[in-house]
């Protein structure tokens, strides 16, 4: 208990105001923590990947694996020497666009990683935010980590713009 005097003044406040802060889910160690992010991160972008692969398999031309099977390919080498080929502009849009969202992921590091174990989580994102305004207060370590960061993102952003224009001529 803890008691604070002025000469005919007295305030006491229970021991229990002074319970340790909430530290995170206790299973959710330096271990786990990792793991649990990247199913989430799955979990999100899922449906994302899913849908453009869907459309793209919708378009595949269906006589060329028609003719793949008239000749005797097995499934195997119709996936390996057809579809994927075909698909390859869709499956590089999905990569590229997970690749950026990878580099750039924020939200659910910081909200997934609990207290103590936020270190070990940390990516460059979360890391840039701690400095500048999670209590680093050291804005500029903050501006050169957003910098290395838009460095990073730069050549994929510079391959899909370069892909998007050989695809438009």
């Amino acid at each position: 208990e803890m008691c604070i005097r002025d000469s005919s003044y007295s305030v006491r406040l229970p021991a229990s105001n002074f319970a340790p802060p909430y530290e995170g889910v206790s299973w959710l160690g330096p271990t786990l923590v990792t793991p649990a992010i990247i199913g989430a991160y799955l979990w999100i972008w899922t449906g994302f990947a899913m849908v453009l692969i869907g459309a793209g398999l919708a378009t595949l031309p269906r006589d060329a694996l028609e003719a793949a099977r008239m000749d005797g390919a097995s499934e195997w080498q119709i996936f390996r020497r057809i579809t994927v080929p075909l698909l390859a502009p869709v499956l590089t849009v999905v990569f590229v666009t997970l690749v950026i969202n990878v580099m750039k992921v924020f939200d659910l590091v910081y909200i997934i990683a609990p207290g103590p174990v936020q270190e070990d989580a940390t990516v460059l994102a979360t890391q840039m935010w701690l400095v500048s305004f999670g209590g680093g207060n050291n804005q500029g370590l903050g501006s050169a980590l957003g910098v290395l960061l838009l460095l990073l993102v730069l050549p994929a952003m510079v391959f899909n713009v370069r892909r998007f224009r050989r695809s438009q001529r």
